[in-house]
């Protein structure tokens, strides 16, 4: 079976004719074919595929212990299937083999949370940054006035550094999109170079904007990628001890899915809500900034880098604002014609 033939199917998002091929009656099982088949078991993530792509992934065991993708793949399809001691076990390789993979940070600490969940305690040396009592009714209130009145929150429940909660603001008539807020980012404050201290841009929250189909309640990565964006971004400046603000970009290295070339974000000014500003005033003069993340393909973020983050914004238009993860490719030629 052509391997090109799998990776296009895999694209489309049509993981259950993948697994019609692999399973028909004469088709070729090797290592990658067998790998392809498990993946289209997880990204398909029916009742049973879990268990169906991890166990395709033991039998190939000899050959992927070396190999990081596999470690994640089945680390994946134990995460989803409840069984978050032998995920973490499976991330840390597979980290240990590739040290560059974000993804994998981001499992571990979700292992981490869910294995202290289901022992119904918490660790005690965790000791977040954390809004005052006052700044969080400050920051909730900007939210709703500024973004509109979310049905929902995100909560975070374990929070090594800061506690990042996601606020989730339906569509509207007006709007007709998800938008998603942070809530907890500001409470750190970021690293910011002193000759920039007087414009008060050490604390930040992030926006994100999704359009109305997309499925907040989905495990998969395809959906589920934005917010694993949110709390990422979100803890960049901890991490890095460094500062996030306007006209920024960052490079996730590869698409943020399997589902999507998407692999960079740049923040922006959250614009499409119409208002002048976007800084909530806090207590004893300090200031939270709101910025927008608009997901960016290679050739645009070479763009930006290139030419500066105005440019780029003035050739895209307003198009990027929602988040539409098979967007039309803006190449340099056309960015510059």
């Amino acid at each position: 079976m052509e391997k090109e033939l799998l990776n296009r199917l895999h694209e489309e998002d049509n993981h259950e004719e993948i697994i019609k091929i692999l399973e028909s009656e004469g088709a070729e099982h090797d290592y990658d074919t067998i790998c392809y088949l498990a993946r289209a078991y997880n990204n398909r993530g029916e009742e049973g595929d879990y268990d169906k792509a991890a166990d395709l992934l033991q039998m190939v065991y000899d050959m992927g212990k070396d190999d990081p993708l596999w470690h994640y793949r089945l680390g994946y399809a134990y995460f989803f299937s409840g069984r978050y001691e032998d995920a973490l076990m499976c991330f840390e390789e597979s980290l240990h083999l590739d040290p560059s993979d974000e993804d994998v940070d981001f499992f571990i600490t979700e292992c981490k949370e869910q294995i202290l969940r289901r022992n119904g305690f918490f660790d005690e040396e965790l000791n977040p940054e954390v809004y005052s009592s006052e700044e969080e009714e400050i920051i909730e209130t900007y939210i709703e006035e500024t973004f509109g009145e979310f049905e929902s929150v995100f909560h975070e429940l374990v929070s090594p550094d800061i506690h990042v909660d996601i606020c989730v603001i339906p569509p509207t008539e007006e709007r007709n999109f998800y938008t998603l807020v942070t809530m907890g980012m500001g409470a750190h404050r970021m690293n910011v170079p002193e000759d920039l201290s007087e414009y008060k841009l050490q604390r930040a929250e992030l926006v994100i904007c999704l359009p109305p189909y997309w499925d907040l309640e989905s495990e998969k990565e395809e959906w589920y990628w934005p917010i694993r964006l949110l709390k990422v971004l979100a803890r960049l400046p901890i991490q890095e001890d460094a500062w996030l603000g306007w006209g920024h970009t960052i490079d996730n290295g590869e698409g943020f899915d399997e589902s999507t070339q998407l692999c960079g974000s740049m923040l922006i000014t959250p614009v499409i809500f119409d208002e002048e500003e976007y800084i909530c005033p806090l207590t004893e003069g300090e200031e939270v900034n709101f910025y927008q993340i608009i997901p960016l393909y290679r050739e645009e973020m070479d763009f930006k880098m290139q030419h500066g983050a105005d440019d780029l914004l003035k050739q895209l238009d307003g198009r990027v604002l929602v988040v539409d993860p098979k967007r039309q490719k803006f190449s340099p030629e056309k960015l510059l014609s």
